[in-house]
């Protein structure tokens, strides 16, 4: 199954945030990250918009991290996302040696 990138929300990821998710990235490079925040941005939203702009926050390993970019989100209820552009951000408030990535939806 794969979702569509326009039929998404907070909505759909909020009740999976602690849980395993796959980032895949066009050249083969596979992360496994955990999906650490869901937070809706209503202020962030354009007017007359269908949704919610909201953000997805992903924690994995500093170890074989990727810088960020176009890839595919995967998860084993949702299927898979995307290709969607995530990017990698300082890892304020988590562990040390964590890649932490960041992925918007206005």
């Amino acid at each position: 199954m794969s979702a569509s990138l326009d039929t998404l929300s907070a909505g759909v990821f909020a009740p999976l945030v602690g849980e395993a998710f796959g980032l895949h990235g066009p050249d083969g490079h596979d992360l496994a990250v955990t999906l650490a925040h869901c937070d809706e941005h209503p202020r962030a939203t354009m007017p007359g918009s269908p949704r919610t702009a909201f953000s997805l926050t992903f924690a994995g390993p500093a170890a074989g991290a990727s810088p960020g970019g176009e890839c595919v989100l995967s998860h084993p209820s949702l299927g898979t996302v995307g290709p969607l552009h995530v990017e990698r951000v300082m890892p304020i408030g988590f562990p040390a040696g964590s890649a932490v990535y960041e992925a918007v939806f206005a």
